[in-house]
């Protein structure tokens, strides 16, 4: 009797000793299991974040470029409209230049009249100055001086190709202004009643 419960006692042991080792066996199953699932939902992870992170720098250099282009249109723009101002200076320029040709060379042909100069009077100098001189505010107040109006009127009505006819416009202008003798001793100081009115005739 003893010795069957020995046994008995024995064998239950060793069956207990066999369930201990298939959990232990479950249990490291398990536990790889579980091991190799945390490796892979860590990989998981990890690309997950690599995609989000390479989202972010696709988002990042799509920006980027978008400045870029931004800042170079801006800069084109701003080019184009500097040359197009630069342009337009330039055409002026020249513009201003061919005036000023064409201005000498009508000057070369004007012949005029002296009885615009043969003025005594100063709301006649003012006329005239104001004809010639509308613009130009400095021009205009020395033109209107008496002792300046017959030298520039005379030079405005006759070209250089008019010498003679501007030598005896001035003569006459300013022996009409008592600037100058008759030839007897005496000063003429008698004005005129003439008005000034601009008249240029281009010699042919």
């Amino acid at each position: 009797m003893e010795k069957e419960e020995e046994l008995k006692a024995k064998k239950e042991l060793d069956d207990l000793d066999k369930l201990i080792q298939k959990e232990k066996e479950k249990e490291r199953c398990i536990q790889t299991f579980l091991e190799r699932e945390s490796r892979r939902m860590a990989r998981k992870n990890k690309e997950k974040q690599a995609e989000e992170e390479l989202k972010e720098i696709k988002k990042e250099v799509e920006h980027q470029v978008k400045e870029i282009k931004t800042v170079f249109h801006s800069k084109m723009s701003k080019l184009k409209q500097s040359t197009e101002r630069m342009k337009m200076e330039k055409m002026k320029q020249l513009t201003d230049m061919k005036l000023r040709i064409t201005s000498l060379l009508i000057d070369q042909e004007i012949k005029g009249s002296i009885t615009n100069c043969k003025q005594d009077k100063e709301e006649n100098f003012e006329a005239y100055c104001n004809a010639r001189f509308p613009v130009n505010w400095f021009e205009n107040k020395h033109c209107r001086l008496k002792e300046n109006f017959c030298g520039i009127c005379c030079e405005k009505e006759f070209s250089v190709r008019f010498a003679e006819d501007r030598e005896k416009c001035l003569y006459e202008c300013r022996l009409v202004n008592g600037m100058i003798s008759t030839g007897n001793g005496s000063k003429k100081l008698t004005g005129t009643n003439e008005v000034a009115t601009v008249e240029i005739v281009n010699n042919p």
